[in-house]
């Protein structure tokens, strides 16, 4: 609820409650982009620091609730501050603290909830999100009178206090799970990494510098226009906040809607490359229509036409842009390094957009510059090298529509309304689902590896690959290897680090605590034996196919050999199935005698249905042993 109360106020009001005391272009424009030139220092940084405090409540609570405490109080002073140099200040003391805001809101949720449930929690605040940003923008249509600037202050109060009471909220009740520990340890011990070398390595995959220029060209263009378009509306086509905010809800909802319905089509019907080129193109031609606009729903209309060729253009290149996610650090510091670039590149050329209406006159010509950077993306796209289209090659729809079918299968089985309101607090959370790096991991293997093809042919017959596809880039997170890659494209049970640990139910996120103790055990490994890295290495194949006698997308322990006796393919546990991951001779065994069977009761552990196997294979039995040859891994 807080950030989209900050959000509600950030755009069209703020933007006008400036105009107000500063008249040029230039003076708006930095007043509201000021913070961006410290932010892209803010966002690594604070992310790096987020990621290794130590507090009684928590690594990131501390800062999430500071932050949108301080976001209230400066919110507030807007209304009570007099000049142009101090309502400056507020707004870049208020973003500064968004910005730590945002890092530390995106790694909390896997912290608290796991990442096996984090979607239902993001549904739930997200409508509870909606339903502040309503009230905000219900004020504004009700109180705001354009001719009176006294009216403008109630939205900005209003923003105030939710934003300060849901800082005190947080502060008291969000605690994250106490198995967190284990990723917080291997933040701060396993997967430091000079920010330099991680770009470095970034830059050096496929079509990386192309794909990094295009977007850096896209943002720009969109910052050059984002406040200054504003004043557009209001100066040029006497468009005020009312009329704004009206065209803001229609070009939400039903834009997104548009991009999917029409964009799905679309990109069946043209060539990756196609879009790759022509999708910026149109883009930049409709930005120049829109020099010649004179209402603003013909700017509503000619987003609609716009967004189908976004949704096409999202589908072929997402999959290639996720590769270019970091691999090194805590989920704080990777998004820190993603989104520091971006808000620095987005600041220049609004500047010189807003140099151009000041020394013209000509609110009109904002428009070139969207424009232009469009063109100029198209121009660089040509040199995108794009993998042919395989039959293995993964595909964005169907694997969000796998996804999404899971997640309606885990909402069915308590009900919508339920599954809403309880499901993020119920369940168990195991230290590997609390650790919020492999988000990153999530994101990067969701929609496969485009060049995965490719880097398997590089590799040879005798190359090991990551669970992702290509080949591990030292160093990274624990979870790029070993598992089961589900139709979420990643570990089951969250794509945590596997030595150690027992795995469960995906779509409920339940999972037993493993048998080793200690938040390191699984990350730097334990004196009983080697790792799984180690004792599989040169011998772990993946099978899309199932070609090789596992089921699709399972993980073997050889190529071509049938499953070595003691494995968990040999006792019969599907995919995503209960078994133990520990490497190791019989010595390993736990006290138990290694012959006792360990029945596994579909109903443990809240569970009313066990995983059913892929299609094909063979229901599993009901026990399997826990001893286990030297050098075996499970399925």
């Amino acid at each position: 609820m807080g950030p989209r109360a900050n959000l509600a106020v950030s755009g069209v009001l703020i933007t006008l409650y400036v105009q107000q005391r500063a008249s040029g272009a230039l003076a708006v424009t930095f007043a509201l982009t000021a913070n961006r030139l410290l932010s892209w220092l803010t966002y690594p940084v604070a992310g790096r620091v987020s990621d290794r405090t130590r507090s009684r409540v928590g690594r990131r609570t501390p800062y999430m609730a500071g932050s949108l405490i301080i976001m209230g109080i400066s919110t507030w002073m807007f209304t009570l501050v007099s000049g142009y140099w101090l309502l400056v200040l507020f707004i870049v003391i208020a973003r500064q603290a968004a910005a730590i805001f945002t890092l530390t809101n995106v790694a909390v949720v896997p912290e608290v909830f796991g990442r096996s449930r984090w979607i239902k929690a993001l549904l739930l605040t997200t409508v509870l999100g909606t339903l502040a940003s309503l009230t905000i923008k219900a004020t504004v249509l009700t109180t705001w009178n354009q001719h009176r600037p006294s009216t403008w202050n109630l939205p900005f109060q209003v923003a105030a206090v939710i934003m300060i009471g849901v800082g005190i909220a947080v502060l008291v009740l969000v605690r994250e799970a106490p198995t967190a520990t284990f990723g917080a340890e291997a933040d701060r011990r396993e997967r430091a990494r000079p920010t330099r070398d991680e770009l470095r390595d970034i830059l050096s995959g496929p079509n990386a510098k192309v794909l990094v220029a295009g977007s850096l060209l896209f943002w720009a263009g969109i910052g050059s226009t984002a406040y200054v378009a504003i004043l557009f509306f209001q100066r040029v086509l006497n468009a005020g906040a009312s009329a704004q905010t009206l065209a803001g809800l229609a070009t939400g909802i039903p834009v997104f809607l548009i991009g999917i319905a029409l964009g799905i089509p679309l990109s069946r019907k043209l060539s990756p490359m196609q879009l790759a080129v022509g999708a910026p193109l149109i883009g930049g031609i409709l930005a120049g229509v829109q020099y010649f606009d004179t209402h603003i729903w013909q700017a509503v209309v000619l987003s609609y036409i716009g967004a189908p060729f976004i949704g096409a253009y999202i589908i072929v290149m997402a999959p290639l842009l996720l590769q270019l996610l970091p691999r090194a650090g805590g989920l704080g510091e990777r998004i820190g390094v993603l989104l520091s670039p971006f808000n620095l590149c987005s600041v220049i050329l609004a500047y010189i957009a807003a140099v151009v209406v000041d020394a013209t006159g000509n609110y009109r010509l904002i428009w070139l510059f969207p424009a232009a950077t469009g063109l100029a993306h198209a121009t660089v796209n040509c040199w995108l090298r794009y993998p042919p289209k395989r039959a293995s090659s993964p595909d964005m729809v169907n694997r969000l529509w796998e996804w999404s079918v899971v997640q309606a299968e885990s909402m069915a089985e308590t009900g919508i309304v339920t599954g809403l309101l309880a499901a993020p607090l119920l369940g168990v959370v195991t230290k590997e689902d609390a650790d919020s790096a492999v988000v990153i991991d999530m994101a990067r293997n969701i929609l496969g590896n485009p060049y995965e093809a490719e880097e398997a042919d590089r590799a040879g017959p005798s190359g090991a690959l990551a669970s992702g596809g290509g080949p591990v880039r030292a160093p990274y997170s624990p979870s790029d290897e070993g598992g089961d890659l589900g139709v979420t494209g990643v570990l089951q049970v969250g794509g945590g680090p596997e030595v150690g640990r027992t795995m469960g139910d995906q779509k409920s996120g339940r999972g037993e605590s493993s048998g080793a103790d200690g938040p390191l055990d699984a990350v730097a490994g334990a004196s009983d034996g080697d790792s799984d890295a180690a004792s599989t290495a040169g011998s772990e194949a993946t099978s899309p196919t199932g070609s090789d006698g596992t089921a699709t997308g399972g993980t073997t322990t050889g190529r071509n050999d049938s499953p070595p006796a003691g494995s968990d393919t040999a006792a019969g546990v599907p995919n995503g199935g209960v078994g133990s991951t520990r490497s190791g001779g019989p010595s390993d065994a736990p006290e138990s005698s290694a012959s006792d069977p360990i029945t596994l009761d579909p109903t443990a552990a809240g569970s009313t249905e066990p995983d059913a196997p892929p299609p094909g294979a063979t229901e599993s039995t009901s026990t399997v042993s826990d001893h286990r040859e030297p050098g075996t891994k499970d399925v």
